[in-house]
């Protein structure tokens, strides 16, 4: 990120994890349920970025691909000038930098070899295949030749350069239960022997010898001190970003050859002498002893990298050259101490990783001076106290800083994964309205020290399993960003699209084509189904956070696919429930209907008759029967269309009568039963309206034939002693009655 900047040039990091392949490793775990596999079709997003160069990390990248992923892998950028660190690869376009693994792991192992006269040795090496593994694994094989030292395929066990490698550090311990040293391919692994070794009782450069590899800033602090070799990352990442530079300049690939440096500390069982003593046994003859100054400077080297900062190389020259100037004897060294160490820890190039370093440095300077100070004949015990107390103060400036950069982190920590919770909930407020929804996926981004971030999705969520082959999608749409405090979304026909098939302008969104920026692109995923990325411009230390914000994002995506799933569900469930209704409605009104006259058949008008009884107990009624006179006559005179003509003019003129609140059902072929609720008119005013009504359609009817009636009825009362069968045949009895009055005849 710093190379970038100084260099002007815009850094897009993708960023994958291979948590899954270290899950494998214990058997406890399960992952079938781990997705981290979606994080790794990141790299394909390049497309969307319309990228200059790509500088690969393939050290670590490569350990988890076998020969025909890697080939896959490469075919996907067989166009775009490269950088590759930690790996060798003779393509066109293609600058290669890396260690030089072989010197130095050839170098410490010669160290326990020689210096130490080790015989019995094993090594931990990383995985078969890899580039780093397999020349820091040739190097130890081509000095148990040199030396003629026993060395045999059971003296090497193949772990995979991370800390879960504690199988691999006991199946050495097993096979050489005596071993005098363990050679272990990186410092990860090596602390992870380490901790077994002390499990077992072993005491590291005592009872067993151990080094490392990469000098990670923790080898130092390990208790003891690691002995091992350095590899300086940040070098190595100011080198890729000029190689990225040169092969858009159109300057030839190379391969880069970086040097590295043995490192011998306690781990391997020697006592580390003062950097200061050092450097005066490296004088000779008449050569003039270092100053202070040119001290400095060459302890600064073992410090920082060569890429540092040239203002703050300095300013930490001029702090160690006054320390190394103070005497550390007059108590007046207290406040140059305090003063010091003020002003370095309020610079603001600063890095915390340093602040070990420099106190180590100065320690050893106390305790050169303390040494110095108890072998004098006459021993001042002022300044033996003194100097005691000013490495007591040097140390206690250590602790009390380390303790309030934690503190702060803590903090800091606390209050961001505070507002983990609510990006969720801001989501969650808008399952309704997509555009809300995105806005306020990012609404908080700002206040976590996101300069500026944007929220690409898929037209439609993109199902991606385990075991398939990854096909990046050709389009991706921008449905949100936020830029300091401004945060906007897009309506979903207005988004931005991205194609990989544009020919110019194809790039992944940042805040101004001016600003030189450094952006994290993380996937959006939630259990199978990928949504989109993120691309944020942060700083790395906050990856991690971005990594869960990341998470978070996507398990809100899916809950609103969720809900939209859902609602499309509901309404058909709606539909259905409608159609049901309908299909029942029209059911019902077939079981229930007279399907001639409209009116309810005997089954429906029995129901009707009795859900009335048991609604309206206590209520009075009429119940009338009605006759058509002479449909035999009619259907045998006239055709039995006239038969039914008739029967549905008799049904229309009942249901009339019987207004709303009545219940008209046919019953036989051409019978009716009629209940009429309440006493309104009595039960003769509505025959006689009937035939009111037949003698007025038949005055001026067309027909051959009268059209009438003959009817009877009964008054009832809806108790419980009431049956409704026996109420039905008074009516009828009443009915017959009626008929003896009828036409002889209905013909005109």
């Amino acid at each position: 990120r710093q190379a970038a900047r100084s260099m002007h040039a815009d850094v897009l990091f993708f960023l994958g994890i291979h948590s899954g392949f270290y899950y494998k490793l214990n058997e406890k775990e399960d992952i079938d349920n781990d997705f981290d596999y979606q994080f790794n079709t990141v790299y394909d997003y390049h497309a969307f970025a319309d990228v200059d160069a790509l500088i690969i990390e393939y050290g670590s990248l490569g350990i988890f691909l076998n020969d025909r992923e890697k080939k896959e892998f490469f075919g996907k950028f067989k166009n775009i000038p490269m950088v590759l660190l930690e790996d060798y690869h003779h393509r066109e376009h293609t600058t290669s930098i890396i260690t030089d693994n072989y010197n130095g792991m050839y170098a410490i192992a010669e160290h326990l070899v020689k210096d130490h006269n080790y015989r019995n040795i094993t090594y931990l090496s990383g995985p078969k295949g890899n580039t780093d593994a397999e020349e820091r694994k040739r190097a130890v094989l081509d000095v148990m030749a040199d030396y003629q030292v026993p060395f045999d395929e059971s003296r090497i066990s193949y772990g995979n350069f991370s800390a879960n490698v504690q199988s691999y550090v006991n199946e050495l311990l097993d096979r050489h239960p005596d071993m005098e040293a363990m050679i272990c391919a990186n410092d990860t692994m090596a602390e992870t022997a380490y901790k077994e070794c002390i499990r077992r009782g072993l005491v590291i450069g005592q009872d067993i010898a151990i080094t490392g590899y990469d000098d990670w800033e923790l080898a130092r602090l390990m208790d003891p001190p690691l002995t091992t070799v350095l590899q300086n990352a940040k070098d190595m990442g100011y080198m890729a970003m000029i190689g990225a530079l040169e092969l858009c300049k159109g300057k030839k690939p190379h391969t880069v050859v970086v040097p590295a440096r043995i490192k011998i500390r306690s781990s391997c069982g020697c006592c580390k002498k003062s950097p200061f003593s050092a450097a005066s046994e490296s004088c000779e003859g008449n050569e003039p002893e270092q100053t202070a100054n040119q001290k400095a400077e060459e302890l600064l080297k073992e410090v920082l990298s060569r890429n540092t900062n040239a203002d703050f190389r300095a300013f930490l020259t001029v702090f160690l050259n006054r320390l190394l100037e103070t005497d550390f004897r007059a108590s007046e060294s207290e406040h140059s101490i305090n003063l010091a160490f003020q002003n370095l820890l309020n610079n603001r190039l600063f890095e915390d990783k340093l602040i070990n370093s420099l106190i180590q440095i100065l320690e050893q300077r106390v305790d050169e001076c303390l040494e110095d100070e108890l072998q004098q004949e006459n021993i001042d015990r002022n300044a033996v106290h003194n100097l005691l107390l000013r490495k007591r103060q040097i140390h206690d400036k250590s602790v009390c800083y380390m303790v309030r950069r934690e503190k702060e982190r803590m903090t800091d920590f606390l209050h961001e994964s505070c507002f983990l919770p609510t990006i969720s909930r801001d989501m969650l407020c808008f399952m309704d309205d997509e555009k809300e929804l995105y806005k306020n996926a990012l609404v908080k981004l700002s206040s976590l020290n996101a300069s500026s971030s944007y929220l690409y999705v898929f037209d439609e969520p993109v199902v991606h399993h385990r075991e398939d082959i990854w096909h990046c999608p050709s389009e991706i749409c921008l449905a949100a960003y936020q830029e300091g405090d401004e945060v906007c979304s897009f309506d979903k026909d207005a988004r931005p699209v991205l194609s990989v098939n544009a020919l110019t302008g194809s790039r992944l969104k940042t805040r101004h084509k001016n600003d030189h920026y450094c952006a994290a692109v993380l996937c959006l995923f939630s259990g199978e189904e990928q949504y989109g990325v993120l691309v944020a411009e942060i700083d790395p230390s906050n990856i991690i956070l971005f990594y869960l914000i990341s998470r978070e994002i996507g398990n809100m995506l899916r809950l609103y696919q969720l809900s939209k799933e859902q609602m499309i569900m509901r309404k058909k469930l709606e539909q259905s429930v409608l159609e049901i209704q309908e299909k029942n409605e029209v059911l019902n009104f077939i079981s229930e209907s007279d399907s001639l006259t409209g009116c309810l058949n005997r089954r429906g008008f029995m129901e009707k008759l009795v859900k009335f009884h048991h609604e309206n107990e206590g209520s009075e009624a009429l119940l009338l029967f009605a006759d058509l006179d002479h449909l035999k006559e009619i259907n045998d005179v006239y055709g039995h269309a006239e038969g039914d003509f008739s029967i549905i003019h008799c049904g229309n003129v009942l249901k009339k009568q019987a207004g709303k609140d009545g219940i008209v059902g046919r019953i036989g072929g051409d019978e009716f039963c009629i209940m009429i609720p309440g006493n309104r008119q009595g039960g003769d005013a509505f025959i006689r309206e009937i035939k009111a009504m037949n003698d007025a359609f038949n005055r001026t009817s067309d027909k051959m034939y009268y059209i009438e009636m003959s009817l009877g009825y009964t008054k009832i009362i809806f108790d419980k002693d009431l049956v409704i069968a026996e109420k039905i045949h008074e009516a009828d009895k009443k009915l017959y009655e009626a008929k003896k009055n009828r036409r002889k005849s209905v013909q005109k």
